[in-house]
């Protein structure tokens, strides 16, 4: 059993990777292959799912000519951008055009399902499959009219590793076609679209079995014909490979935008009736799931903004700025929300601001401002979680904000925790390793599993002389965040 491997693969918005583990966690490999996708109008953004396919085989090959046997892979396992619906025909063929997550055409749709289903925003914004479909009835209805199947990214791959047509509750979330209440399809608003049930996928846990490989797709690939295949989930299972998985830590991964996430025992039954967080159901846990949507953004507006925009500051020159300037930025709050924000008021029209500006400050404490407004915003999620049953002990930072000691020790300062920073990348492949690991039999757990592929971490302990002005500051960033939300949006 040592000399097995497992094989990951991550169909991402302009590249796919296929990460080669290991048995007992380690990364063997890793071949990237980019792709584009097309932007035909302003707004719009379509892709062209045999693309990933092309890429699949170009990177299983440049594994293979790199001296890897893939006829090792004893499993594998998908995960993928979501929201990105797939349309395939009667004959299995795909039905253009592919509209990605990031298409912004159903704009309109969107605010007018959340209005005519009386539902909140974290489950219809653009992004979500449901609006665009509901476009495609108006504007395309011969592609519904042809739609024998809808899929996302990594159902499409795998289905044509297995022929099966699955997919996994992520993905069903992200369409905004999971009734939150059941965990299974809600059949009337897919209706809506004109489309039938008859075109969804059946829903699984990710770590399922999804069918043996074709054999003649086995043979072409260099794939053993007996490897396992799993559903897999979308790419929001990057959040459980930000940290090793325990109840009671806060994992926040802060690149451009953010995600985080707190684990919930799955014996324990949990929702948020205000749909602030999402909860996925990830065995053997419930998952709360939060996204800021710009989080890191703020940080490089502020570098461009206020510095030399052709020539702005480095990530570390903006840390040297900020540490300059005494905690709590005398008296100057950020409020980061420079794009709308989604978690937890989910409004596109909120927009960012700075209040308690003087002649006193300067760009320094612009910069310092605005690292505390992220803090805080990641705080009032870690509240969020804690209203909703979550144990919050330690925090776990990934991303780019992991980048910065200054910024992550700010943030144990703001929400007096420890913060713990993991190194490594492979955040999104690690949990398929996990659950192909545990799918294999090999009387691992999950957890251990998952465990396995972590070094161990820096550890930054908060610091306790900070708690009153973090405590002060803070209950003034949700005075002028709420009201901002509440009254100026």
């Amino acid at each position: 059993m040592k000399h097995l491997t497992i094989l990951t693969v991550d169909i991402g918005t302009s590249a796919l990777k296929a990460v080669l583990y290991s048995a007992d966690g380690s990364v063997l490999a890793l071949s990237a292959q980019p792709y584009r996708y097309q932007t035909p109008q302003p707004g719009w953004a379509e892709a062209r799912p045999t693309d990933w396919w092309d890429a699949l085989t170009a990177a299983l090959a440049e594994l293979q000519v790199a001296g890897f046997d893939l006829q090792r892979a004893q499993a594998i396992g998908l995960t993928g951008q979501m929201h990105t619906a797939v349309l395939l025909d009667k004959a299995g063929r795909v039905l253009q055009p592919t509209i990605l997550w990031l298409d912004r055409r159903a704009a309109a749709e969107s605010v007018e399902l959340q209005a005519r289903l009386n539902l909140p925003p974290d489950q219809f914004n653009s992004t979500y499959t449901l609006p665009k479909l509901l476009w495609l009835a108006r504007h395309r209805p011969e592609v519904l009219a042809q739609t024998h199947a809808l899929l996302w990214p990594k159902d499409y791959l795998r289905y044509r590793l297995t022929g099966q047509l699955l997919t996994d509750v992520t993905d069903a979330a992200g369409a905004g076609l999971l009734n939150w209440n059941t965990r299974n399809w809600d059949i009337e608003r897919l209706e809506l679209t004109g489309l039938s049930a008859a075109v969804l996928p059946a829903l699984r846990q990710a770590g399922d079995d999804a069918g043996a490989l074709k054999p003649s797709v086995a043979a072409e690939l260099g794939l053993a014909p007996q490897a396992k295949v799993i559903v897999g989930a979308g790419d929001v299972i990057a959040l459980m490979g930000a940290s090793p998985p325990k109840v009671g830590r806060f994992s926040a991964s802060l690149g451009s935008s953010g995600m985080i996430s707190s684990l919930i025992p799955a014996s324990l039954a949990v929702d948020d009736p205000q749909r602030r967080m999402y909860v996925y159901p990830f065995l053997p846990y419930r998952l709360l799931n939060g996204v800021l949507s710009s989080s890191g953004a703020s940080l490089d507006w502020a570098r461009r903004a206020f510095y030399d925009d052709k020539a702005p500051l480095s990530p570390e020159e903006a840390t040297a700025a900020a540490s300059s300037v005494a905690p709590g930025a005398e008296g100057l709050f950020f409020l980061p929300f420079l794009n709308g924000e989604r978690s937890p008021y989910w409004n596109d029209a909120l927009r960012g601001g700075f209040y308690g500006l003087s002649f006193r400050h300067n760009r320094a404490h612009i910069l310092r401002a605005v690292m505390e407004g992220v803090a805080y915003s990641l705080r009032h999620l870690i509240e969020i979680s804690q209203d909703l049953g979550a144990s919050v002990q330690e925090i776990a930072l990934s991303g780019g904000a992991a980048g910065s000691v200054f910024w992550a020790q700010l943030i144990a300062d703001v929400r007096q925790r420890p913060l713990l920073i993991f190194g490594g990348q492979e955040s999104v492949t690690r949990p398929l390793y996990a659950y192909c690991i545990t799918a294999l039999n090999v009387n691992d757990s999950f957890d251990a599993a998952l465990r396995r592929t972590f070094d161990r971490p820096l550890r930054l302990e908060p610091r306790l002389e900070l708690a009153t002005i973090y405590a002060k500051g803070y209950h003034r960033y949700r005075l002028l965040a709420d009201f901002a939300a509440e009254r100026l949006s």
